[in-house]
């Protein structure tokens, strides 16, 4: 049974973990880390891949950017903007002469829900991650990732919704489904400035109703980009993840006005996938690295 190590690459910080074949997970920890320097970032996960060395196969990384898992290539590296059109998975073997698999953050989490999770089995299938600045997303297409042409499929966050609005970012999935825009719908129906995610949870829960209607408004914004992608992929499962699927009363809303948007629809054409949430929160992208390492390294089984 085979060891490995994976790295979470973050803005100011990575997460790593010495992880078995079958995701036990022995030992996990964090390192800042410069974003401005490949040679300090590279210094920074050769010091972590040498404290392992001796107990894994190789390292995968999951990291932001437009990422050719297959051949290790990174088109672009998010908030590592040196990151252009680099063999980024061979300069980083030969820097620290271990192999070396790396794939998209996003991609990662949907790998842990296909091999492991909630799209274990599933042919058609869509993860959504609904995070604090944008939305992070996968399509699955007959049990595996839709790469694109330009390996750039699933970028659900750069969808536009109203075409008025022909050259603002306000209608973008990105800014009407995050988690600032939670705040900001909970704030004005409520009258409460300074709402972060857990306390607007916590008020949820406690039955305030200015606080439900302002959450009511987010989850329907939520639902419109839900059904606008799904006449396009009609998937079977959509899979939630992120901050807003934590709680079982947000989940509950979601799965309410994803409801009252295909039951209100002038057209009833479209099918209407069904809900889950993701099995793996925090740990997901760790386990993803695990898939996506056998899967580039030695091809997978685990279907």
């Amino acid at each position: 049974m085979a060891d490995y190590l994976a790295i979470d690459l973050m803005r100011t910080k990575l997460k790593y973990a010495h992880i078995s074949d079958c995701l036990d997970i022995y030992e996990m920890g964090n390192e800042y880390i410069s974003i401005d320097s490949k040679e300090e970032l590279f210094d920074t996960i050769l010091n972590v891949t040498d404290r392992f060395r001796d107990d894994i196969e190789g390292v995968s990384i999951t990291m932001p950017g437009v990422i050719d898992r297959k051949r290790g290539f990174a088109y672009s590296g998010g908030v590592f903007e040196w990151v252009k059109n680099m063999e980024y998975a061979k300069e980083l073997s030969e820097y620290i002469e271990m192999p070396v698999a790396i794939c998209n953050d996003a991609k990662a989490a949907a790998m842990a829900e296909i091999g492991y999770g909630a799209l274990k089995k599933i042919q058609n299938g869509v993860l959504l991650l609904i995070l604090n600045t944008g939305i992070g997303g996968t399509v699955v297409t007959d049990g595996h990732i839709l790469e694109g042409q330009h390996f750039a499929a699933g970028e659900f966050s750069y969808i536009r919704g109203d075409y008025k609005e022909r050259d603002g970012v306000d209608d973008m999935f990105a800014f009407s489904a995050n988690v600032d825009t939670l705040s900001k719908c909970v704030e004005e129906a409520s009258g409460q400035a300074n709402l972060n995610i857990l306390r607007i949870i916590s008020k949820l829960n406690m039955k305030d109703e200015k606080v439900t209607k302002g959450v009511e408004k987010f989850c329907d914004m939520l639902a419109t980009n839900i059904y606008n992608m799904q006449c396009i992929i009609d998937c079977d499962v959509v899979v939630l993840g992120g901050h807003v699927t934590d709680d079982p009363a947000m989940f509950k809303m979601v799965k309410q006005a994803i409801d009252r948007k295909f039951e209100n629809a002038p057209y009833h054409n479209i099918f209407k996938p069904e809900v889950k949430e993701c099995i793996f929160h925090h740990n997901s992208r760790t386990y993803g690295a695990v898939y996506n390492f056998k899967d580039v390294m030695k091809g997978n089984d685990e279907q």
